[in-house]
């Protein structure tokens, strides 16, 4: 398998208070997609264009930065100039016709991953405004290539008329805090698309793994209901997970009946683990396989996980270790059961 991806990074003059986050975040992904691209031995080839109206640019609303490049050969960046307005159109095609002329693009065995990210929404193409959506469908139709994008609050609507699907598509707060977040989402979900690559997996609909437009109803209806078997602690100190359920229940900890708050990244959740949401405003737990699916986990094979817009619920991953450190400001929840099986 090889994979190609095209990153459009956003230079326009609203980057200007957030240059340096952006600059960690471009870094921080070209790190997660050299690991994970190693882990999987998938070869990966990945180009870059700037967006952003600018002498900086030769006066270009888009600039190649970096055309076909092995993702080893691949350096980090060392300062984010910002100017001018935002085509995030003619960023997208421009990529599109970088990766779309490579000699193997018609090759079944080649997938593609275009990446953008904007604090703003479009508002300077000139030669893609109109065309992308029809060419975004035309391609995802291959099964061979996958759009994400990450854009203000407000923006998913217009990307889902282009024919973007909503589970590629993430909004973050214009912030240092935001874009933090959305990073560290965001790497834990190219872990996962380059694990499912390697499984076979050719595109996806669903690149960031969330929670926040299910409904009680669909969880309802796929999951057991295990709230009377349950029991929720809150940790108030830092403790290790084996003495603080003992000291809760009073019984000896026995591995598996505890189950940590999804609350930080986790690099790996084997697919053993079971793993159990609870809803926010009415206190219901529910248990099932179909966590995963809901979350769009891959259902096989390790996982990364990161907290992300889960938007009413709860999620909660099986802990089997005895020495997990438990951090205050979260909570615990505890199923006799689920040791049992």
């Amino acid at each position: 398998m090889k994979q190609y991806v095209g990153i459009a990074r956003d230079h326009s003059g609203s980057m200007q208070s957030l240059r340096n986050p952006a600059m960690k975040d471009y870094n921080d992904n070209i790190r997660i997609i050299k690991e994970a691209s190693s882990e999987n031995d998938i070869d990966t080839i990945v180009s870059t264009v700037r967006l952003g109206r600018s002498s900086v640019y030769g006066g270009s609303g888009v600039t190649r930065e970096v055309v076909n490049s092995g993702i080893d050969r691949l350096k980090p960046i060392t300062s984010y100039e910002t100017a001018g307005q935002t085509p995030l159109f003619d960023a997208v095609g421009e990529l599109i016709e970088i990766l779309s002329t490579t000699p193997d693009a018609a090759n079944k065995d080649v997938t593609f991953l275009v990446m953008a990210i904007t604090d703003g929404e479009e508002n300077a193409s000139t030669k893609w405004g109109r065309k992308l959506g029809s060419k975004i469908r035309e391609l995802q139709a291959t099964d061979r290539w996958t759009f994400v994008f990450r854009v203000p609050r407000g923006y998913a609507r217009a990307l889902e008329n282009l024919g973007i699907p909503s589970g590629n598509i993430q909004e973050w707060d214009q912030t240092e805090q935001g874009l933090r977040e959305s990073s560290v989402v965001t790497q834990t979900a190219i872990s996962n698309y380059f694990g499912g690559v390697s499984r076979g997996i050719r595109s996806t609909s669903s690149f960031y793994a969330n929670m926040g437009g299910v409904s009680q109803n669909k969880v309802a209806s796929t999951m057991t209901n295990i709230s009377s078997e349950v029991r929720i602690f809150p940790v108030t100190t830092r403790s290790e997970i084996a003495s603080f359920i003992s000291l809760k229940t009073r019984q000896p900890y026995q591995k598996g009946t505890a189950f940590y708050q999804l609350m930080k990244p986790e690099k790996a959740v084997q697919n053993y683990k079971l793993i159990v949401v609870r809803n926010k405003n009415t206190g219901a737990v529910y248990a099932g396989q179909s966590a995963r699916d809901l979350l769009n986990l891959p259902t096989s094979g390790t996982i990364r996980l990161a907290p992300g817009d889960h938007g009413e619920w709860d999620i909660y991953i099986q802990s089997t270790s005895t020495n997990r450190i438990l951090p205050p400001g979260t909570t615990v929840l505890y199923w006799q059961n689920a040791g049992r099986s």
